[in-house]
């Protein structure tokens, strides 16, 4: 049996894969602290 969590998130949450800066934005294309790459980490879960 599988379960998928109903989490769906509202607000687009990016956060900086060198430094950890999170921000609520549409879209980053690198962080405003110190230019690393960022990633969308407000996704469904499953």
């Amino acid at each position: 049996m599988v379960h998928v969590d109903p989490y769906t998130p509202d607000r687009s949450y990016y956060e900086c894969q060198e430094c950890g800066y999170r921000e609520t934005a549409d879209s980053l294309g690198s962080c405003p602290t110190c230019q690393g790459t960022v990633r969308n980490i407000a996704v469904p879960r499953e």
